[in-house]
């Protein structure tokens, strides 16, 4: 991978890091000798793994915070403020997925997703904005998908929380700007993870075979893009969603 030297002591707030793109996610910061918060909601022992294993885990601080209740995010960035100070990169990955067709879509799913998907970032981001500011030169990259570009048929839920985020990172690309903070999102496409796993192999044979590469992208490639984001070789990209996706948009 290539290295940034101006990401070396940066310290990067990873959401969703104990999912596959989290993890690959955490693993590329910290490969640029960044400190990292991984923050997960139940499940730490990838991460306990990782930490074990890279050849600079003694950065990664592994923090649980459940980002659907208000008092607990403004807890963990009160605790942040009092340790790092500041925060450098924050990465907004945490989501979910509770797909079924419109017709059959409970309120509970799609209330869920926007809760988990949007609101949880939007109330992550207000929280950590402090952070950030008090960062020479901060970077925000938000997760979204190619189904906020795309029809993705069963997730009209998910589909309208990575549509939001994306008009969200926009937004807030313009109004912090002038202060110092660059906001940018990425939109993955069908990447190999456990997620895409659920899916059925004919449904992915069908999109394989229509993205141009005629494969799966890798959850390191989707957070070698956000390391870039995150770096100063990306500082006039402002506002921008890139598309990792194989082509498969393009077509």
């Amino acid at each position: 991978m290539y290295k940034y030297n101006d990401l070396i002591g940066k310290k990067v707030l990873v959401t969703g890091a104990s999912g596959d793109i989290g993890l690959a996610v955490c693993s590329k910061f910290l490969e640029q000798q960044c400190q990292v918060y991984a923050l997960y909601k139940s499940n730490s022992s990838e991460l306990e793994d990782l930490k074990n294993t890279h050849p600079h885990g003694e950065k990664l601080s592994i923090l649980q915070c459940d980002l659907a209740d208000r008092n607990a995010v403004i807890e963990l960035c009160n605790h942040l403020s009092d340790t790092a100070k500041n925060i450098d990169v924050l990465v907004n990955n945490a989501g979910i997925v509770k797909d079924s067709l419109f017709a059959t879509m409970s309120y509970e799913d799609f209330n869920t997703v926007i809760d988990t998907n949007m609101l949880s970032t939007f109330m992550l981001t207000k929280e950590a904005l402090r952070l950030l500011r008090a960062s020479d030169n901060a970077a925000i990259v938000n997760v979204a998908s190619i189904a906020a570009i795309i029809p993705s048929v069963g997730q009209c839920n998910y589909s309208a929380s990575k549509g939001a985020l994306l008009g969200f990172t926009r937004t807030l690309a313009a109004e912090l700007a002038g202060r110092g903070v660059r906001v940018n999102a990425v939109a993955p496409g069908m990447i190999e993870s456990k997620m895409v796993k659920k899916v059925s192999r004919q449904v992915v044979r069908s999109i394989v075979a229509s993205i141009p590469q005629k494969r799966l992208g890798t959850c390191e490639e989707v957070a070698n893009t956000i390391v870039y984001l995150g770096s100063s070789a990306s500082s006039y990209i402002i506002g921008q969603t890139i598309v990792i996706d194989g082509g498969l948009v393009m077509r």
